[in-house]
């Protein structure tokens, strides 16, 4: 039988390397990496950043040089640990002149000239540290001996390579954090897509598809990337660590945030243009443009001549929020000199403006109520007013702009034009400079194309509970129309006076039957999720009155009503003032809500938290409170947040219940651009339509298995899937049917469909187990169809297809005459030998050269290089090698480890050629590694196990000791496995 001829792996693996190397990255090898580091334990390029140092810090002596590399690798692997190293990259880190008695920035970097910096890509990078289990990243890119991003590569053929990414990082931060103690971003690719995020924040809502071109290539994405000056401008702006829910957290802007912002600035600059809208639709991440632009323009002092930035938010709650979540970020400001001032009152908005303060000023927008004209005349104060669309829709709007007459002023908004003279008004007050009438906008079909945002589906709750169509248009939106509702408030106001509407709605017979019907539905279609979801009443009184009556049919502390409070409540309406929290339980619930094993499950609102809350977890919408337009559509967004829960299991949408009738008639409800609102909330039966669609096409391309038993027809399906490319789409096409079983279940109309889709979760589960990498694995099914299947004890021939082999001459015979498909049965022997290996590592050197070899096959086999027939004669072949190998190890009568040792080089040449015997050099080996037992982990030790080592190999050539060292010293240290995890 002729020789497998399967070539190794390039060097340079990665095209990743290769496309950094031809924008001014400088590629290394992982030897010459590791032996820059220090060895395996090491994270920094000490030669390349006392260099850099040096260069650019001339008044650093050698000993002060020395003591700071040593601080910088002192620096605990934590998220905590990871925001000091970014404040040295950044230069906001002092030492000691000694020479000038006093403290100075230190430079790391420099930003004013990308040439100046040293930048390095290497691939794998395997950290092992003293007495802990390794890993191992496929690219790491350094910048002047420093880590800061590092790239996992997924194969195109496997499905969901981002979320292995995730896991990876995930895994990385438990097993060896000082892998991520410096690198401040990650990347995910599998050549077809290219993900980015950051280090210390492995949850899939923080990662984002990197963009810049429709349909552009790789080679394109990576270089866009990893540009020097562009990267630099990364690390210097764009990566923010802040405070969310008490606990420290980190993030990078996307790329519609980086534009915008650069758009801001610019517009700041310019004398000639004095207004601007930034149309970012909700969920975006407005905020952190907004304060980002502002920390951009108060640092460069020279360029803005020492400016003012006045943030203005329309709401107390919304300040109160901002404050708490940016805290980390304006202390951050106030570090680089940058002051910050919360104006409390009227009068302090005017006394800081007549007093000309510099820096950033926070402010509701009803404390420049009243103010003088021209408080101040300077023409570098810059204005940001969020929520831009209500916040100067009146007098406000004009108290603030004749006050600072000569500053910039740049609306920020997150709701579209609403098709009404006072909509269209005020987006003309911030868009005159701009032809388009907007500095720059993101849209929200960009926004769910991106993954930033998910989108909204509807469907109305029962008629006999939903508001008649007729009195909805009289008492509501005819009222609306006249009126004009830029917020909550102006809302409330109007149903203040549909006194007709209003007691329909709070009818004690409706309240308990709509209730009665959030129960079930909560219990049946999203608790099983694991998600959470908001009731909204239509004022404080129903919102209590909810309450009360979730209480009899949920658990009470599964519910929490959440309102504003009003001191006559006590007498006017006693249930609401009995019902209302302190305002420490609503601070602990506000956080409580967004933990997944915590409760309240479900929030009953009407006026707080439906403006700029921010609840992942939020998936569902029970909505029973008459809204339009902009109230309407930031309402709606609280449960567009994208999430992940610990098990990998994506939201996919985010759902609204009406039980008013709002959503009737979208355009109506929506007075906006149809183009702007298009296909962001619609019907649920649109979901259903899609489901039946792919159910069908699904059961008759795997389901449809000829004729047969149950076992052989699962067989013949899973034995046609061994084609990746087949896996691959396969996984997909279950995955979106999964998907919308779990949002639609349970539902009538499914009913026809439980046997196509149950049987098709377990042909998925069968396929997973039969192709996973490991003994063992547990198919990752949806919580909803993992019950469905659960009910029946048995999976049919599932046990047979996924069952633990023996990679041994004699099971590989009995195989051979067993039915089915070669492909299935060669992968079943490939993954027992890596499970042996694992299981049994002391035979690493001896199983792993094999395992190897029997990776390739498979390789060939998969790519179609090769029959099935010819694969099972190879892996025949190195079946019997290994029974070999392990009587040879038996009959020697060394130790495991020692055998390794002579194995591994029983057919080296230059060992033959300088007369030296395996067997005695791995005696040798193993009698050395006792006098040096801490080896392992202590690195005197290994240094003077590594120069014993050479002794007994003077006889052989130069060249070549020092590899057959390298050799032996691995196995030694480690069996001979790599802990390193691709």
């Amino acid at each position: 039988m002729p020789e497998l001829k399967i070539s190794e792996a390039g060097s340079v693996q990665f095209p990743m390397v290769a496309h950094a190397a031809a924008i001014g990255w400088t590629p290394i090898p992982p030897e010459v990496a590791k032996q820059k580091r220090g060895g395996e334990a090491g994270m920094l390029f000490r030669d390349e950043l006392e260099n850099v140092l040096a260069r650019f810090n001339p008044w650093l002596s050698d000993d002060a040089i020395r003591q700071l590399i040593e601080k910088l690798e002192a620096i605990p692997p934590t998220v905590e640990g990871n925001r000091e190293m970014l404040a040295w990259l950044r230069g906001e880190r002092q030492w000691y002149d000694e020479a000038e008695k006093r403290h100075r920035h230190v430079q790391l970097l420099d930003f004013e000239a990308p040439a100046d910096n040293t930048f390095h890509v290497t691939w794998e990078w395997k950290l092992k540290p003293p007495a802990r289990k390794g890993n191992r990243a496929d690219v790491m890119f350094v910048v002047n001996g420093i880590p800061v991003c590092v790239v996992e590569h997924k194969n195109p053929k496997d499905g969901g390579a981002i979320e292995r990414g995730i896991t990876q990082l995930r895994r990385y931060e438990k097993e060896t954090p000082e892998l991520l103690g410096a690198p401040q971003l990650f990347n995910v690719t599998h050549l077809l897509d290219y993900w980015y995020g950051v280090t210390w924040n492995s949850n899939r809502r923080f990662m984002a598809r990197w963009k810049q071109e429709r349909e552009e290539t790789y080679r394109y994405a990576v270089q866009a990337f990893f540009e020097p000056t562009d990267f630099l401008r990364t690390l210097q702006h764009w990566v923010l660590f802040y405070v969310e829910d008490g606990e420290p957290n980190k993030s990078v802007l996307r790329l519609h945030q980086r534009i915008a912002i650069d758009k801001i600035v610019e517009r700041c600059e310019d004398t000639n243009k004095k207004r601007g809208l930034v149309w970012h639709t909700q969920g975006s991440g407005k905020t952190f443009t907004l304060l980002t632009a502002a920390r951009l323009i108060l640092e460069d002092k020279e360029r803005f001549h020492n400016a003012t930035v006045i943030l203005v938010v329309d709401r107390i709650e919304l300040e109160g929020q901002l404050k708490g979540w940016v805290e980390k970020l304006l202390g951050e400001m106030q570090q680089q000199d940058i002051p910050v001032c919360r104006a409390g009152s009227k009068d302090e908005v005017r006394d800081l403006l007549k007093a000309d303060r510099r820096g950033l000023i926070l402010s509701t927008i009803h404390r420049f109520e009243g103010i003088d004209k021209d408080a101040n005349t300077r023409d570098n104060i810059y204005v940001f007013i969020d929520e831009a669309h209500r916040s100067v829709a009146k007098e406000l709007g004009t108290y603030l702009m004749a006050a600072v007459p000569n500053a910039t002023i740049i609306g920020f908004t997150g709701t579209p034009i609403a098709r009404t003279a006072q909509g269209e008004g005020t987006f003309k007050i911030f868009g005159a400079d701009d032809a388009q009438g907007y500095l720059d906008k993101y849209s929200i079909r960009e926004s769910i194309e991106d993954e930033t945002t998910l989108p909204l589906r509807h469907t109305m709750a029962p008629s006999d509970m939903t508001v008649p169509a007729e009195r909805l248009d009289k008492e509501f939106f005819d009222l609306a129309e006249a009126e004009g509702i830029t917020d909550i408030d102006e809302l409330n106001r109007v149903l203040d006076r549909a006194v007709g509407l209003r007691t329909f709605l709070t009818a004690d017979d409706r309240v308990e039957k709509v209730a009665a019907f959030v129960a079930e539905h909560f219990r049946e279609s999203v608790l099983p999720l694991g998600y959470k979801a908001f009731l909204v009443g239509v004022n404080r009184e129903a919102c209590a009155k909810y309450k009360r009556a979730l209480d009899k049919l949920l658990p009470p502390e599964w519910s929490e009503a959440v309102y504003t409070d009003n001191a006559a409540d006590v007498i006017d309406r006693p249930l609401v003032a009995e019902l209302q929290i302190s305002e420490q339980r609503e601070s602990d619930v506000r956080l409580l809500f967004k933990k997944a094993n915590e409760n309240p499950k479900i929030l009953i609102v009407t006026d707080k938290l439906l403006t700029g809350y921010d609840a992942p977890l939020l998936y569902c919408m029970y909505l029973d409170k008459p809204m339009r337009d902009h109230v309407l559509l930031q309402a709606i967004a609280r449960v567009n947040r994208p999430y992940v829960d610990a098990n990998g299991v994506q939201k996919r949408v985010g759902l609204v219940i009406d039980f008013v009738g709002v959503l009737r008639e979208l355009k109506k409800a929506l007075q906006f651009d149809s183009a702007d609102v298009s296909g962001v909330i619609e019907d649920l039966d649109l979901l259903l339509k899609d489901f039946l669609e792919k159910i069908e096409n699904a059961r008759i391309a795997y389901l449809d298995a000829g004729e047969g038993s149950a076992d052989e027809k699962l067989e013949r399906v899973v034995g046609r899937l061994f084609d990746p490319d087949a896996r691959k789409a396969f996984y997909e096409a279950y995955k979106d049917i999964e998907a919308l079983w779990e949002i639609l279940s349970p539902s009538p109309e499914l009913r026809d469909h439980i046997e196509s889709y149950k049987n098709l979760a377990k042909l998925y589960a069968a396929v997973r187990n039969a192709y996973a990498p490991q003994i063992g694995f547990v198919a990752d099914l949806a919580y909803k169809t993992r019950r469905l299947v659960e009910e029946e004890a048995s999976e049919e021939g599932l046990g047979r297809l996924t069952k633990t082999v023996t990679f041994d001459v004699k099971t590989l015979e009995g195989l051979r005459n067993e039915r089915g498909p070669d492909e299935g049965k060669v992968f079943n022997l490939v993954r027992s030998l890596h499970h042996e290996l694992e299981e049994e590592p002391a035979t690493a050197p001896v199983l792993r050269p094999i395992a190897e070899r029997a990776d390739r096959i498979l390789q060939e086999l998969e790519q179609r290089n090769i029959t099935g027939l010819a694969a099972m004669d190879y892996i025949a072949a190195l079946a019997k090698e290994r029974e070999d190998a392990l009587k040879a190890a038996a009959d020697s009568g060394l130790s495991a480890r020692a055998f390794g040792v002579y194995w591994s080089l029983k057919d080296d040449e230059s060992l033959a050629k300088a007369g030296i015997s395996g067997v005695e050099l791995a005696k040798e080996a193993e009698t050395l590694l006792a006098r040096f037992p801490n080896a392992p982990v202590n690195d005197d030790e290994r240094r003077r196990l590594r120069a014993a080592l050479y002794r007994p190999l003077l006889g052989v050539d130069k060249q070549d000791r020092g590899r057959i060292v390298e050799a032996v010293l691995a196995i030694l240290l480690n069996g001979g496995s790599d802990h390193a995890n691709a």
